[in-house]
């Protein structure tokens, strides 16, 4: 396929007509947003595909694989309602099963899946079962704000700061390891492998009054420019201020910041927000990282940074 994973989006979307009353978020951000009872309901889905974002044979570099599956299959949709400032509330999910799966496997599967339900507090009830040439696995997410507001990738406005929770870069590091097929550190294939959904980050910052937000997801860069381009501003970031691990530090050396800026799959949050909220957002566990100003692009010590990042329609694992 010539186009990208975003050109096709679009492409499609053009194509759909929403024509329901009450939808106030369709295609473009994180989640849609509809009306829901008083309040906002907040609707999203996501696949883990054999081929595209593990390989069956990682099952031998790390005993727990199908509890981490599991786990990340949960995390990786929260994280979208996380990004909204929302909560979960209910979830199904859809498995393509192959022939060479074990009932074992898929037993482990569902206690990482029970596990990250009850971490984030809502329900699965219900799904489907398709037999399948490659596992795959899809959850679909209903959850709220009841706030009755959300913060959006289109709400950032010259003269705020940007914020972000944890450390980039150690889940791509963690990636690499297990292409590689020997793990070298732990750590950072497990923050590969079993992601944590920033939720409590996203409902206190919604709290506080931040309006724009995203998550990690296909590269810090390029969901900042997710950010720039829905607001139609310029961000500027401080290369001595992006959150770097020990970990990540020893296994890419000089090369960690280029980990941090584009590896993806971090599923941290990146906010931003005006200066009289920073100590409140910063006792959150948000790190200050740039500022927004009028223009377009994203810069790095005032140079142009290349927008970049995970496509699936340009390689997967």
């Amino acid at each position: 396929m010539k186009l990208g994973e975003f050109e096709l989006i679009s492409l499609l979307s053009k194509t759909l007509k929403n024509k329901r009353n009450g939808i106030k978020v369709g295609i473009g951000d994180d989640t849609a947003v509809f009306e829901l009872n008083g309040t906002l309901g907040l609707l999203t889905c996501d696949a883990l595909v054999e081929g595209v974002h593990f390989l069956r044979n990682w099952k031998s570099l790390t005993p727990d694989f199908f509890y981490y599956l599991g786990r990340k299959l949960v995390s990786i949709s929260v994280s979208d309602v996380a990004s909204m400032g929302g909560a979960p509330l209910y979830s199904l999910i859809t498995l393509g099963i192959p022939d060479w799966m074990e009932v074992e496997e898929l037993k482990e599967l569902y206690e990482g899946v029970n596990s990250a339900l009850e971490e984030y507090d809502f329900s699965l009830i219900g799904g489907d079962t398709v037999k399948s040439p490659n596992f795959f696995l899809d959850l679909s997410l209903l959850g709220t704000s009841n706030k009755n507001r959300v913060m959006l990738r289109s709400k950032a406005k010259p003269g705020d700061l940007v914020g972000v929770t944890g450390t980039l870069g150690d889940s791509r590091a963690g990636l690499e390891q297990l292409l590689r097929g020997k793990v070298e550190d732990t750590y950072l294939v497990e923050r590969f492998l079993n992601p944590e959904a920033r939720l409590k980050e996203g409902v206190k910052a919604l709290e506080i009054g931040v309006l724009c937000s995203t998550d990690v997801s296909d590269g810090f860069v390029f969901n900042l420019y997710t950010i720039a381009e829905s607001s139609k501003v310029r961000i500027d970031l401080n290369s001595s201020e992006i959150p770097v691990s020990e970990n990540l530090e020893k296994f890419a050396g000089d090369g960690a910041l280029q980990y941090a800026l584009y590896g993806g799959e971090d599923y941290e949050l990146i906010i931003t927000f005006p200066e009289e909220k920073k100590e409140k957002l910063e006792n959150l566990g948000f790190k200050t990282v740039g500022t927004v100003s009028e223009g377009e692009g994203v810069f790095l010590d005032d140079k142009f940074l290349e927008k970049k990042g995970y496509d699936h329609f340009k390689g997967g694992v």
